[in-house]
């Protein structure tokens, strides 16, 4: 997987896609989950989710973290930012989930797989 350094300056790790891209997989995984889910889900909110998992897999140095961890560090993440976490009208960590499996399946369609652990 290539990766654009300059939309991630602190990522050693180069798990980041590049911003065209990235703004592509937020848009699509939006879309998915508003369908999934009858509810509005913003790209911007998936775009924050991809820099603070660029940031998480980096701090970890952990480039293939499990979903579910990286949901749960996400979660405590995005509350610190001051998003609205929890079972009620909030991110909840299924959510994360969700959108970290849609990121995959965006990433393998462009032809950028990535290996997590399960």
């Amino acid at each position: 997987m290539t990766s654009d350094a300059s939309a991630a300056p602190d990522d050693q790790l180069g798990v980041a896609m590049d911003e065209a891209l990235a703004e592509e997989c937020a848009n699509w995984i939006a879309e998915q989950l508003t369908d999934e889910f009858g509810g509005f889900v913003s790209a911007e909110m998936i775009d924050a989710i991809f820099e603070f998992e660029v940031i998480i897999r980096n701090e970890h140095n952990d480039a293939g973290m499990d979903h579910r961890t990286m949901a749960e560090r996400l979660l405590v993440k995005l509350e610190a930012e001051g998003a609205p976490v929890g079972e009620r009208w909030g991110v909840t960590s299924h959510l994360l989930v969700e959108v970290l499996n849609w990121e995959d399946e965006f990433r393998a369609l462009a032809n950028q797989p990535r290996e997590v652990r399960p």
